[in-house]
């Protein structure tokens, strides 16, 4: 069986590459005097990879072309054990790519972990040895200095941006670490402003810096290091200061990037990351210290947290609404990442605000796009790794007392969400005109380029996203209808519902809700154990294996959405 060949002209695949997909990802720059021919004599495996990743009007050939580069890197790295910035670079490239790819093989992880394997064997991670001995011994009279390449520097920061992204996302940052000498590369390209996309690679640096440490402040694995010193400060003092760092790296944005979509994305999406876990499964708790009650007995006022989440949530999704429909195809494996995660957040969201305020927030928010200047943006199914095990060992349950406050309280958090506009979200709306967004991205790239557009990728998107609404909306019917009707949750409601659900597989649609009755304060822990298992059972059961193979990674993620 042969590889498929692009159907574009080498010239006409790197100038794809150069101008629309490394501009959102400069780790692999091309320079502009450089030609395919020079960059097939100089870096032969970059440019196979390229070929590959620009041939996005062809999804076919995008993944027909990466059976032969995975066989290449096979090969050159574990058969011939090559080691060389080419590898290197062509790697990068890839994985930068690798939403368009991961339906065919699952290799993100590896390929992640065999970029962070070059980087070492080839001693990139490190400041060059005789630059450390002349700052160790200024006296001594040293051989002539060896000095790395900024090309070296953007493929060390590429490396490691990518493999932290990929970390939070299967929430494991291990293998990767921040250094001083990363700290000096990114002051070494700022120095010597060889291209204007340099300021972008370092702004994703820093802002994916910042976002690891919130990540390991809400971390039972935090580093040791962060864990000596002096007494810790409060929950509440730790988010502000976490908010306040934000800030100051937003407002020092150069100007040319200030109106950078992405990158006021992945800064909303930090945002997020300070306050959600917070609210992630507190309402149901395994061990007290995760509860609504101990949070609230510790000073964190979960009302507040929730307010600033659902304020961090309309950030992002507004500067979402900014980005053209044209430039969806070209987006980065971490830009998918990130709108995944603010998929989740949506999820999350519904979750602690309850079906009722989904309900009342889609009615009362009919005419929320007018608020906008700008069209709703999708958030795109086809991304990321698979989730991690939970190796973590089981925890007492919580006591009961702790179960009746922690009730008490989302009862009167779900009140205050219902009485104030300011904090509901139109979920479902949102919802609609992502679907709708997500359909127009192909039609809107075969107009704007006179050609058909053979990427499906969004097409399908749309498709599992309308089933996720269906979902949604069927969790707050059987909700509701269950309160209505006065049954235990935990008995008969959850088995007579239990089959209904299975129903809501292949529907394409969900029935409305009439009323908000089961919102009382009558709502109970058993409830609230009944309303979230439910939550799990609907939304996150969807059956991809018609379209994917069982074995793909990336399944775990668009259930996820």
């Amino acid at each position: 069986m042969e590889d498929p060949v692009p159907v574009e002209s080498d010239e006409t695949l790197l100038s794809i590459y150069r101008n629309q997909l490394s501009s959102p990802l400069p780790f692999v720059i091309i320079p502009a005097s450089t030609t395919p021919r020079q960059l097939q004599a100089t870096h032969p495996f970059l440019m196979k990879v390229i070929r590959m990743v620009a041939s996005i009007r062809h999804l076919r050939l995008v993944r027909g072309q990466s059976r032969a580069v995975m066989e290449h890197i096979s090969s050159a790295i574990l058969m011939r054990s090559e080691r060389s910035l080419d590898l290197l670079q062509g790697i990068l490239v890839f994985l930068g790519s690798y939403h368009y790819h991961c339906m065919a093989h699952a290799q993100f992880n590896n390929l992640i972990r065999l970029a962070v394997s070059l980087v070492e064997d080839m001693d990139l991670s490190t400041c060059p040895k005789s630059q450390q001995r002349r700052s160790q011994l200024p006296l001594v009279c040293a051989e002539e200095p060896v000095s790395r390449t900024n090309e070296e520097k953007r493929a060390l920061l590429g490396v490691w941006y990518m493999s932290s992204n990929a970390g939070l996302v299967v929430k494991q940052l291990a293998f990767t670490r921040y250094t001083k000498y990363l700290d000096q590369c990114l002051k070494d390209l700022d120095d010597a402003k060889e291209y204007k996309t340099d300021q972008l690679a370092i702004q994703l640096v820093r802002i994916q810096q910042l976002t690891e440490k919130i990540f390991h402040f809400h971390s039972s694995d935090s580093p040791v290091d962060e864990q000596l010193g002096s007494p810790e400060p409060s929950t509440m003092a730790r988010l502000e200061a976490f908010r306040v760092e934000l800030d100051s790296l937003r407002n020092a944005l150069p100007p040319n990037l200030k109106s950078d979509y992405l990158l006021s994305c992945y800064y909303n999406s930090a945002y997020l990351r300070i306050f959600e876990p917070l609210l992630a499964g507190s309402h149901l708790p395994d061990a007290e210290s995760q509860s609504f009650a101990s949070l609230s007995l510790s000073g964190v006022p979960i009302s507040d947290v929730f307010s600033h989440f659902t304020a961090a949530l309309k950030a992002w999704l507004e500067n979402w609404l900014a980005i053209p429909v044209c430039s969806y195809f070209y987006m980065p494996q971490p830009a998918y990442v990130q709108l995944v995660h603010g998929a989740m957040m949506l999820s999350r969201w519904v979750r602690v605000a309850g079906p009722g305020v989904v309900k009342l927030s889609s009615a009362g928010m009919a005419v929320s796009q007018k608020e906008f200047t700008f069209p709703w943006q999708p958030t795109p199914a086809l991304s990321g790794v698979p989730p991690c095990p939970d190796l973590s060992l089981p925890t007492p349950p919580a006591s009961a007392s702790t179960q009746v406050v922690s009730a008490q309280i989302l009862n009167t958090l779900r009140a205050k969400v219902t009485a104030q506009p300011n904090l509901q979200v139109d979920i479902l709306g949102i919802l609609d005109t992502m679907v709708a967004r997500f359909k127009a991205a192909k039609k809107e790239m075969a107009a704007a380029q006179g050609v058909d557009w053979e990427n499906d990728t969004w097409d399908f998107a749309a498709e599992h996203l309308k089933m996720k609404k269906a979902r949604v909306e069927k969790w707050c019917e059987m909700v509701a209808m269950a309160a209505g009707e006065g049954r235990s949750p935990l008995t008969d409601a959850h088995d007579s519902v239990y089959e209904e659900s299975r129903e809501a597989i292949n529907m394409s649609a969900g029935r409305s809700v009439d009323g908000l009755d089961w919102v009382t304060s009558g709502y109970d822990w058993d409830n609230m154990q009944w309303e979230s298992a439910m939550f799990d059972e609907i939304v996150r059961d969807i059956h991809t294996g018609a379209v994917f193979k069982s074995v793909d990674w990336n399944t775990g993620m668009l259930d996820d959405l």
